[in-house]
């Protein structure tokens, strides 16, 4: 092989390695879907006294990240401690519809204490494209899609339990056969009754001077 053609080799071989790595770095769209990811934090009580109390409020402070209305609870121990446990949630702000109560055996010794999980999901919206008109034509008007990824990320960032994202809890689903009583009970309308006033959509109501008003005037 002589010089020559070692040469030809050498600068194809580069100009295949820079089609490679521009290739590499022209990646197709970002994935347009909310992430939602859910934390988690244990504490665990022996009781619920005076310095275990504050120990509890400063926990659901803490993990909440000051938004109780957000934060899910699981409390597992001895009934008497998660009824109290309850109550100093739902005093600090925590929905009741999120605290989730589960006694545990009663063959348990007394000083099992109380095991409280803190749950609560964070929203991390999709990272979407800018608009950008593409394609050197002059009548090209194509762009790549943003309407609906904005629209995800105005939902991640403003909604308040990022948990309704992936369950609504607080709206329960039905079959539709609610919805469906008032079209059964009025779907069928009586004929209506020329004596009371009532003319068919084809006669004109008279005017006050007597005559018959024009239903529809042409255009000059």
């Amino acid at each position: 092989m002589t010089l020559r053609h070692l040469c030809h080799l050498i600068v194809i071989g580069t100009t295949l390695g820079g089609c490679a790595n521009s290739a590499s770095i022209h990646l197709g769209p970002a994935e347009q879907a909310i992430q939602v990811e859910q934390k988690k934090r244990i504490l665990f009580l022996q009781s619920l006294r005076g310095s275990e109390k504050h120990q509890l409020r400063s926990f659901i402070a803490n993990v909440s990240g000051g938004r109780r209305d957000a934060l899910h609870v699981d409390v597992t121990g001895s009934p008497r401690l998660i009824a109290q446990v309850a109550h100093e949630a739902r005093a600090m702000g925590v929905a009741p519809y999120n605290i989730r109560l589960s006694a545990s055996p009663v063959d348990l010794p007394p000083r099992s204490g109380v095991r409280i999980e803190a749950i609560t999901f964070d929203a991390h919206p999709p990272i979407c494209p800018s608009l950008l008109i593409v394609g050197p034509a002059v009548n090209d008007n194509s762009f790549e899609p943003t309407l609906g990824c904005s629209t995800k990320n105005n939902l991640a960032v403003m909604v308040n339990d990022p948990l309704d994202l992936l369950d609504n809890r607080s709206v329960i689903t039905s079959n539709g056969d609610r919805a469906a009583i008032p079209l059964a009970n009025y779907g069928t309308f009586p004929p209506r009754n020329k004596s009371n006033g009532e003319e068919g959509p084809g006669t004109a109501a008279p005017n006050a001077a007597g005559t018959t008003a024009p239903n529809v005037q042409p255009l000059r």
